[in-house]
């Protein structure tokens, strides 16, 4: 049973560690000059160009800074813990998922608590996420 329950934790740790990783590598994609978030106001349409991504912004009807995320293998997914990446507490205001797989937000930060659900959808408002599980 302990070896079990190690390896669980294992595995978790691993998608965090994953998901750091593909987050630091989206944001650099994403924006040359990694220090700064994209900070762009645009309607729903066009403000994540990226595929398979989950893009977050901090303000309502997608303004403000972007934070993007996607898992580095989408086979298995990946949890990312929002407030380690300045992102949790409320700060999620708006997104959009352009993966056909549904991104899920946490109230914790380890992706755990009854989650909310984001489809493929070009838009959505949210609660107060601090976690997100994503493809």
């Amino acid at each position: 049973m302990k070896r079990t329950s190690i390896s669980a934790r294992f595995l978790r740790r691993a998608a965090v560690i994953t998901a750091a990783v593909t987050t630091i590598a989206a944001t650099a994609m994403a924006a040359p000059a990694a220090a700064a978030p994209d900070t762009t106001d645009a309607t729903a349409q066009g403000t994540c160009p990226f595929i398979n991504t989950l893009c977050l912004f901090d303000e309502y009807d997608f303004g403000g800074a972007r934070f993007n995320v996607k898992a580095l293998d989408p086979t298995v997914g990946a949890c990312v813990n929002l407030v380690e990446h300045g992102w949790g507490g409320g700060r999620v205001k708006s997104g959009i998922n352009t993966n056909p797989r549904s991104a899920t937000l946490f109230p914790n930060d380890d992706c755990t608590g009854r989650g909310w659900p984001i489809d493929y959808d070009p838009a959505f408002t949210v609660f107060e996420a601090n976690s997100v599980f994503v493809w």
